[in-house]
């Protein structure tokens, strides 16, 4: 478990998730798919730009990697662990409400600079991905029963994720 990707939809917990995973292994490196995707004032790159940028992050021996679905295509290839964050709507929807105000008129951290949170933008953003969700599960559920030889986690609840760490942990700990 030395290439990992850790995938959901907005408001699942990625970024959490993939920062606390190195924080338990500071050698690996954590590679943000928002931050390769995103120039300033929320602008999206060009697809080969994104597409170049993800192939170099990902020939290293060691990574976490958290974004969306749209980078599953690509690194998939390279990854030895899948980790799918699934919780209920009810709960992305209570994150998404919160996450504005946590970061009023500042950049998150993990985006590039100049991204900031306003909470109408990020509203519209939320309500949008909330109702694209069916679509969003579809996609990443095929990726997550087509891929073998990979382990896979689909978290659903905080039990899930803990469960994660938990062999994250085991499996980072130093042999004697």
């Amino acid at each position: 478990m030395q290439r990992v990707i850790v995938t959901g939809p907005n408001g699942a917990g990625k970024s959490w998730l993939a920062a606390t995973l190195v924080s338990l292994r500071p050698d690996v490196p954590l590679i943000s798919f928002d931050a390769m995707k995103l120039r300033t004032g929320w602008a999206q790159r060009p697809r080969a730009e994104i597409d170049t940028a993800l192939a170099a992050a990902i020939t290293g021996d060691a990574w976490v990697l958290e974004g969306g679905p749209s980078l599953l295509r690509q690194a998939v290839e390279r990854a030895d662990a899948l980790v799918w964050l699934d919780p209920p709507g009810y709960v992305r929807a209570w994150r998404l409400a919160r996450r504005p105000w946590q970061h009023f008129g500042k950049t998150r951290p993990g985006l590039p600079a100049g991204n900031v949170d306003w909470p109408l933008q990020q509203y519209r953003f939320a309500l949008r991905s909330l109702r694209k969700s069916a679509q969003f599960r579809a996609h990443v559920e095929n990726v997550f029963e087509d891929t073998t030889g990979l382990r896979k986690w689909r978290c659903r609840k905080e039990a899930d994720v803990a469960e994660l760490i938990r062999a994250w942990v085991a499996f980072v700990r130093p042999q004697h």
